[in-house]
């Protein structure tokens, strides 16, 4: 993802691989809700130390989610004006 879609996301939007605009729903989400959600196909951004934005879709969303439980994060749930949801992974140095 680009350094726009970095700012963006500092101001609460981005736009997906999809296409898509997310929106910051302010919800913050337990273990139990990203895999639920992850579990339903849902669509994961992980925000990593140092301002680096990655998008992981299907097959990569579970592996990605795997490597982020290990370390200290937090999640939320983001929305696309469809409602269509998007998990937002805050990795902490």
């Amino acid at each position: 993802m680009s350094r726009q879609d970095l700012a963006n996301a500092r101001m609460g939007q981005l736009v997906g691989a999809d296409r898509r605009t997310y929106s910051m729903t302010g919800v913050a989400l337990d273990r139990a809700g990203v895999e639920a959600l992850i579990e339903s196909g849902c669509p994961v951004v992980t925000y990593l130390p140092g301002g680096r934005l990655l998008w992981h879709d299907e097959d990569d969303a579970w592996p990605a989610w795997a490597d982020a439980r290990t370390e200290r994060f937090s999640a939320g749930r983001w929305e696309a004006a469809d409602g269509s949801p998007l998990v937002v992974l805050v990795l902490r140095a």
